[in-house]
């Protein structure tokens, strides 16, 4: 009998779909909802900084604080300053004028004026400026959750729940501990202004790309112009919206003029404000002081290797902040040539990210947005546009954390968890787990270190072991604090470790003059208590040869000869800074002039003396005064 065969049902395959990105659609009610849904989650994100951040509230002022607040004339008059704020350059408060220290001017008016306000109300309190600092905190990290929220609308399936990519990226990001200088110090409002109002900006640009209604574009004007009066990072925010705009909306390219037209608009007022209160920039004038520019006397290519290195370790900070430092000053980064493998290796992960970029481009992967947000808010700040003035800072890269923050969560989030083994959920979930633990853990012990300037600095040189700048603050608080006490054994013991302090500044940078004038505040603090004359001369000599402009050198020594220190052993010391170590060693005849008119006025008819004085003329090219010195001095 026949076999019957069953003829196999003909099986149709269906095409793999690929994933579609849905950009956000006019009109999508969620986007107004967000207060509605997710009030919760942006709470648990503004107390955990108030927990966090807390402990700090009774610390004084610190840092650049004397400069914006205790010691500035403009803030310390309350209301009555804020006008003068307004109008003159960020920095005219403290030194009584404007001057040019860095390259380019500052104009940072919002925050001095939040300053002013707070002593108008409650004087002169370190206790207040903290509180406020945090609540500023506090509201910008709620932003980032709400600015996340609206451009990740439909690419999160999770939005609405406490794994959701703009929630974990704002948890991680309030937690973060590079963000602890901004917080703790108050001088560092006006980086959590810049991102807070930056934000509500993105948002408004967001809800008038829904609406179209006029007046969300005109709340996003007037975001930006306070983001731009906070901090000149700002500016970035031109490359990051229409970033934004292009990786999250359907906007037409009516929507990008419009909005693009308003802002650039808003930037170039500002700027045209900016540079009638504070002058136009002169990026051509050379700073000579290395802690106002490092890069003084670098080539250029060490100067760009040094750069390289230093953005390498941004990326090291943002993702691992495990040592930390309020002070990258000469020489805490080392002068790099490019046969060094860390220039090479920055200057390759830079380049891997912009390609990187460049390949998703059409894809509009949220992982090129990410780069796109950090890289641009860290241009303005990275030392290749314009010198800030220090290699880098853990502060510079408020902002730019906001787009690591996003990175790091959607990779693991998104990607690790999607891994087709299911252990990939685990181990993604694992490592956002340490994060959140050890961020949280990290900021909570590196607040006190923002406590006093002894702390601060203690924290500092532990860290910035090579930085002339970290050693000598730490020299000048403990100089201060040995003043203050009253042990004689304490007060030798804080001496003496003062001066190891200011004497490695001073190897480092030897025309350092702060580190000068601390070895020579040490000295003097410490012949009172072991009055030797020998050591404490010596010291002054070696100071003053370096840095002959420390008025203190001079106003000792005259204190000194009214008390216990013979005319003889006066001259003589003038003598030989002026001469031997300025004049012959120096050829620095302006300042051994100086000295040795010093020794003169004690006595005129000191035969070495006037030959010393004739000498100095004769280089200066004065023959007609050297005559008349050597003369007195009988030399022919």
């Amino acid at each position: 009998m026949a076999r019957k065969i069953k003829k196999k049902a003909a099986v149709t395959k269906t095409p793999k779909s690929k994933t579609v990105i849905q950009p956000i659609v006019p009109h999508v009610p969620q986007d107004y909802s967000f207060w509605k849904d997710s009030w919760l989650k942006a709470s648990i994100l503004f107390i955990l900084c108030g927990l966090l951040y807390f402990q700090g509230i009774d610390y004084g002022y610190v840092l650049d604080d004397v400069i914006v607040i205790k010691d500035n004339q403009f803030t310390s008059k309350g209301v009555a300053g804020v006008w003068d704020i307004l109008t003159n350059e960020s920095m005219t408060g403290y030194f009584g004028e404007q001057k040019n220290l860095v390259q380019g001017s500052r104009y940072r008016p919002l925050s001095l004026v939040t300053f002013a306000l707070e002593v108008e109300a409650f004087g002169m309190s370190p206790r207040v400026g903290h509180i406020n600092n945090i609540v500023f905190y506090g509201l910008t990290c709620m932003i980032i959750f709400w600015m996340l929220y609206l451009l990740l609308l439909n690419r999160d399936k999770n939005r609405d729940t406490f794994i959701g990519l703009a929630f974990v990226t704002a948890l991680i990001y309030t937690l973060h501990p590079v963000h602890t200088e901004a917080v703790a110090n108050i001088k560092g409002r006006d980086e959590i202004m810049a991102m807070l109002f930056s934000g509500l900006t993105v948002i408004s640009v967001m809800h008038y790309v829904n609406s179209k209604k006029l007046w969300q574009l005109i709340i996003a004007v007037f975001m930006f112009f306070l983001g731009l009066l906070s901090k000149e990072n700002t500016i970035t925010f031109l490359a990051i919206i229409p970033a934004a705009m292009y990786f999250f909306t359907s906007s037409k390219i009516e929507d990008y003029i419009k909005v693009m037209g308003l802002l650039l608009a808003t930037t170039i007022a500002y700027l045209i404000l900016r540079f009638n209160v504070a002058g136009v920039p002169d990026f051509s004038m050379e700073i000579t002081d290395v802690m106002n520019n490092p890069f003084y006397g670098m080539t250029s290519g060490q100067k760009l290797a040094t750069i390289s290195y230093t953005l390498l370790k941004y990326i090291s900070l943002s993702i691992a902040p495990i040592h930390l430092s309020h002070d990258y000053y000469p020489y805490a980064i080392p002068i790099l040539n490019w046969g060094d493998y860390r220039a090479i290796l920055g200057l390759l992960a830079h380049l891997g990210l912009a390609a990187f970029v460049f390949w998703k481009w059409r894809s509009k992967s949220i992982t090129s947005f990410a780069i796109i947000f950090y890289l641009a808010a860290l241009s303005i700040v990275s030392n290749v546009v314009v010198n800030v003035g220090t290699f880098m800072n853990e502060r510079f890269i408020f902002i730019s954390t906001v787009g690591s923050c996003l990175l790091i969560v959607y990779l693991l989030r998104e990607k690790l968890c999607n891994w087709k083994s299911p252990i990939g959920k685990y181990i993604a979930y694992g490592i956002l787990g340490v994060m959140i633990i050890g961020y949280a853990y990290k900021t909570f012990t590196r607040i006190p270190a923002w406590e006093s300037a002894l702390t601060l600095n203690q924290s500092a040189v532990k860290v910035s072991t090579n930085s002339a700048r970290a050693n000598s603050f730490m020299s000048t608080a403990l100089y201060n604090n040995a003043r203050a006490e009253s042990d004689r054994e304490k007060k030798k013991v804080m001496l003496i470790k003062g001066m190891q302090y200011s004497n490695k500044a001073a190897t480092l940078i030897p025309n350092y003059k702060n580190a000068q004038l601390m070895r020579a505040g040490m000295a003097s603090e410490l012949y009172k208590l072991d009055q030797d004359l020998t050591k404490l001369l010596a010291t002054f000599k070696d100071a003053g040869s370096n840095r002959p402009d420390i008025p203190f050198i001079t106003e000792y020594i005259e204190y000194l000869r009214g008390n216990r220190m013979s005319d003889d052993a006066i001259i003589n010391f003038y003598y030989d800074l002026g001469y031997n170590e300025l004049l012959l060693k120096k050829n620095n005849s302006k300042w051994a002039m100086h000295y040795l008119g010093k020794a003169y006025e004690i006595t005129k008819t000191n035969t070495t003396v006037n030959k010393a004085i004739g000498d100095t003329y004769k280089m200066m090219g004065d023959n007609a005064n050297a005559n008349k010195f050597y003369q007195s001095a009988k030399v022919k």
